[in-house]
This record gives structure tokens, C-alpha cells and sequence, in this order.
């Protein structure tokens, strides 16, 4: 599991079933996006862009509760605010992967509030 779902359970107990499903599906809608602009900048090399859209991730990867997938992003956002590109291929991968699995944890996540 790449979600802590006991810590993301306990987080979302402070909201109603409606919200959590907006909270959820809005992650869903600008996911694609976010990751446009990931892979955008490691095209480009754009140390800058890949700081500040590994930043974004990151934050919004917080609120599930999946500490991998986290920790990935701030390697990104690190290396962009390092303009380092070294293995930046490599943890974007990576990141792409656990967010791959994040997405199929919330589908399942989100039947049990709806």
C-alpha cells in the first residue's frame, strides 16, 4: 500500500462524505495536468518548472497520506531548486509509479464514501 489509509481515515473523519469525494476527485482532474508540467520540465530541463511542479505534487500528495510517493516529490523539487537533472528520469519513474498506485488505493478509498 502506498497510502497510509488508517492515517488517511482518521484525517478525513473531520470532513463529510461529500467533501471527501470532492477532495479526491479534484486530485483526479488536476493529476494529468501536474504531471504535463512535470514532464515538461524534465524535457526541457527547466529547473525552475521542475521545482515548482514537484512542489505542487508534493503538496498534494500530502493530504492522502502516502509518505513514498511524498518523499519522491521533494527529491524533484530538491534537485530542481539544485538544478541538478542527474537521475531525475529515474525518480520522476519512480514517482510516476507510486502515483499510479495512489490513484488505484483512492478508487478503492472513495467506493467506501460513496
Amino acid at each position: 500500500m502506498v497510502i497510509d489509509i488508517a492515517s488517511l481515515g482518521e484525517s478525513f473523519d473531520l470532513y463529510d462524505k461529500e467533501t471527501i469525494i470532492e477532495i479526491i476527485d479534484l486530485f483526479f482532474e488536476e493529476y494529468p495536468e501536474r504531471v504535463k508540467q512535470l514532464n515538461k520540465a524534465t524535457e526541457t530541463k527547466d529547473a525552475e518548472l521542475l521545482r515548482t511542479s514537484a512542489h505542487s505534487l508534493k503538496g498534494v500528495i500530502s493530504h492522502f497520506h502516502a509518505e513514498k510517493p511524498r518523499q519522491l516529490a521533494k527529491e524533484l523539487e530538491d534537485k530542481g531548486a539544485a538544478q541538478d537533472f542527474e537521475a531525475v528520469e529515474e525518480t520522476k519513474q519512480a514517482l510516476m509509479e507510486q502515483i499510479e498506485q495512489m490513484l488505484e488505493e483512492l478508487k478503492e478509498f472513495k467506493k467506501e464514501y460513496q
